[in-house]
């Protein structure tokens, strides 16, 4: 999320507009009329009318000249509340980080034609204050979301918001590229590429699924059909719903926690499993952060009323929805979030490529995100690989991405590197190959530059990643009451959010400040014996037990991992959440009719070293606010005899540590 402040971030947007280049006519695509010199590289800016008449704030950075005859085309997509500005800058390096050697000035000196734009719904506030590389191009207004001389439509402020539906803006990026494509003879409409991060990264994997973009043929036969090649999503979302709201179930596809969803990949519906725990302080932010910049999209689509069903009257859900017009809410939303915004659901789409050409994809994630973490890339990695062995389907996985991710220079450095080596060995023609999963990992805290001194590794699947396995057996039984009451009742709460964590400038490593609770019905605390022998924890992991719910039929289970050093200093290492709803069935076999069975809880992740003497402490709890929506049955009660924490670790060893 943008931490530059509205009014601020529109004065500066009207002083970069007054500094910008001396226009001339461009004489290319109808609106993009201004062009300038950004120092060394061209770029054209200006309103472009979208496939529905919703003027889009467009710039279009054109190739250095003398590079080449034919051009590709790359279209780099922004974060939410970001703008076009977000992939541009005057130098190769860019940020050093995220936009190092990867924004629309490397491209362009490797002869691409480089579209950036600003989503609809998203006023552009011109470059970040924190940016000074960024150019200074014109920001435009884009005040309309529809024709004004549509039934029903009407001009709003800053345009409406659609969470890139498949229906509004999956469908302008193809529209402004095939206007590019149109305008310049010189694009070569078989090598476009496709990439961008959060925001963009989900409709970068929205955009992979549809291989050929042709849906103007019919109605605009001017425009030029295009053939996408490659994408590039970063710290992205495959399945919103899930992204949004974990429910911790493994996933339909497969049975694994490797592809946890809310569905199954062939639903229209988003049906399979239960709905999950709101990431609260993420999804109130970003609404909020929406409602500051435009407006949502109410019909067909009540988005506003998603958000007051989900998040504001929260659980429970599904079976257990009360109200006349809740399940018909909560069916939309299902659908609304995976079938329409999730690359995990176009099956329709994915398929027919196997027998055709499959689009290249080069995915990354970070495993201390906490809002897209990797089980986004890991699932769609599998569901591809299951149709075609040799999809050319790359993840890569490192301490990137959205809060609590350190992005590291020296991660981000290889990383892009990476990319760009994958784009230019697709760009002209995606073809089939074996391609492996790879990863670096977390250091917390970081010594310095670690610039050469970070391990890669790879496996041929997210779970070949790891070869063994650490499983502590915490003895101790324990007993969650939920405490929505009180939930700063645990300190850990919001010490380790991301948001709160983030807007108050604490580090991206998150360490303890409550080792114990008074009350340890807020709060299970266990701790491993020492490691003898330093261990690697990579890939996902789970926390295992048998439980009983008492006093309600549903409820949130929560779970925090930590590395605790000699010294009693802990570091978070990864965290997990599960919704138990009895609404969905009958009690399993053998239990009596209290909620009550055995759970697998999954863990976001890590690539984390052990040191030797290191301790791992297990909080598990039914309230971990702000960052994940408590429950609504305040008479819930979890109980358990013990749990087993399990975790992937690289040695191909079976090692069992009690707990302390």
């Amino acid at each position: 999320m943008r931490r530059t402040a509205i009014v601020p971030a529109i004065v500066l947007g009207l002083s970069s507009f007054a500094s910008a280049a001396p226009a001339q006519a461009t004489g290319g695509v109808p609106g993009l009329d201004t062009c300038g010199q950004f120092p060394d590289v061209q770029i054209c800016s200006g309103e472009v009318t979208s496939w529905d008449g919703s003027p889009l704030d467009v710039d279009l950075t054109l190739p250095k000249s003398g590079v080449g005859d034919r051009h590709p085309l790359i279209v780099m997509l922004h974060g939410f509340g970001n703008n076009k500005h977000e992939w541009e800058s005057t130098t190769d390096e860019g940020d050093n980080a995220d936009k190092w050697r990867w924004n629309n000035h490397w491209f362009a000196e490797h002869g691409f034609y480089v579209l950036t734009y600003t989503a609809r719904g998203f006023l552009d506030l011109g470059r970040d204050s924190k940016r000074t590389d960024q150019p200074d191009t014109p920001a435009g207004h884009s005040p309309c979301s529809l024709p004004p001389d549509e039934p029903g439509s009407y001009c709003q402020p800053f345009g409406t918001i659609h969470l890139k539906s498949r229906d509004y803006e999956i469908k302008d990026t193809q529209w402004l590229a095939a206007e590019v494509a149109k305008a310049f003879p010189d694009v070569d409409t078989n090598a476009v590429a496709v990439t961008g991060g959060s925001y963009g990264g989900g409709e970068s994997w929205m955009q992979a699924s549809q291989p050929v973009w042709d849906a103007f043929s019919a109605t605009h036969p001017e425009l030029p059909v295009l053939h996408l090649q490659v994408a590039v999503p970063k710290y992205p979302w495959t399945d919103l719903g899930y992204s949004l709201a974990p429910n911790g179930h493994k996933g339909p596809f497969d049975g694994t926690i490797y592809s946890s969803s809310s569905g199954s990949p062939t639903s229209d519906t988003g049906d399979g499993n239960p709905v999950g725990v709101i990431k609260d302080s993420y999804a109130t932010g970003f609404f909020f952060q929406g409602l500051a910049q435009g407006f949502f999209e109410t019909t067909p689509e009540n988005l506003p009323g998603w958000f007051n069903d989900a998040v504001v009257v929260g659980d429970p859900y599904d079976a257990g929805s009360a109200g006349t017009d809740r399940p018909v809410y909560i069916k939309e939303l299902r659908r609304g979030l995976t079938e329409l915004r999730g690359a995990f659901y176009q099956d329709e789409f994915w398929a027919p490529q196997v027998a055709k050409r499959e689009v290249a994809i080069f995915s990354v994630s970070g495993w201390t995100d906490d809002l897209f973490p990797p089980v986004e890339a890991f699932r769609q990695f599998k569901y591809l690989k299951s149709l075609d062995r040799l999809w050319p389907v790359e993840v890569a996985v490192a301490d990137v991405g959205h809060p609590r991710a350190q992005n590291p220079a020296f991660e981000w450095h290889p990383l892009n590197d990476r990319a760009w080596g994958f784009l230019k060995e697709q760009i002209n023609g995606s073809h089939r190959q074996q391609t492996t999963v790879l990863t670096m990992p977390t250091i917390c805290p970081p010594a310095g530059d670690e610039t050469g001194l970070v391990q890669h590794l790879t496996g041929r699947t997210p779970e070949e990643l790891a070869s063994g396995t650490l499983t502590v057996q915490y003895a101790s039984p324990g007993r969650l009451r939920n405490t929505k009451a009180t939930p700063t009742e645990d300190p850990d709460n919001l010490q380790t959010d991301p948001v709160t964590g983030f807007l108050a400038g604490a580090p991206g490593c998150r360490a303890s400040v409550a080792p114990r609770l008074v009350d340890e019905t807020a709060r299970y605390t266990a701790y491993s014996a020492p490691l003898d022998r330093p261990r690697v924890y990579i890939g996902l992991g789970e926390v295992h037990l048998t439980y009983t719910l008492i006093g309600a039929n549903t409820a949130t289970l929560l779970a925090r991992v930590w590395d605790v050093a000699p010294d009693g200093t802990a570091f978070l290492m990864t965290r997990g959440a599960y919704r138990i709803d009895g609404n969905l069935g009958p009690p399993p076999a053998g239990f009596d009719s209290l909620p009550s069975g055995t759970l697998d809880l999954p863990l976001f992740g890590n690539h984390w070293m052990l040191a030797a003497g290191h301790r791992m402490r297990l909080d598990l709890t039914q309230v971990d606010f702000p960052t994940f929506l408590p429950g609504n049955s305040m008479d819930a009660l979890i109980a358990f005899p013990s749990a087993d924490l399990v975790l992937p670790t690289r040695e191909a060893t079976t090692l069992t540590l009690p707990g302390a």
